[in-house]
């Protein structure tokens, strides 16, 4: 469901975890978290489930500053990327996203009370 504003949050934030790095486990981490927003699109009949994969991504998105700062720290990385900041932009997105789809099962939930 294109239509859903949480689906477009969760697009871009795919689109935005396509970016290459230098360590292959910073890259890993990101192929992860976009694997799992793009996985979330598709269980739109499935709110709770994809609610959880939003904040799935999410950690994975925050894990990777971790892992930055190790690689980092062991040498592997000289300076800071400019596309440092997709990951922070791509967990915001899914925030959104979650918050969107929480919305959409409050709302299910508030119209089978009233049948």
């Amino acid at each position: 469901m294109i239509q859903r504003k949480q689906t477009l949050f969760l697009l871009i934030a795919v689109i935005l975890g396509m970016v290459h790095f230098q360590s292959w486990v910073l890259f890993g981490m990101q192929i992860l978290a976009s694997a799992i927003s793009l996985i979330a699109i598709f269980l739109f009949k499935r709110r709770p489930m994809q609610a959880n994969l939003c904040l799935a991504a999410i950690l994975v998105n925050l894990a990777w500053y971790v892992a930055l700062a190790v690689t980092m720290q062991q040498g592997a990385a000289e300076s800071l990327p400019i596309t440092a900041c997709m990951p922070i932009i791509a967990a915001i997105l899914c925030l959104l996203a979650r918050r969107g789809v929480m919305a959409d099962e409050k709302l299910v939930k508030a119209a089978d009370r009233l049948r």
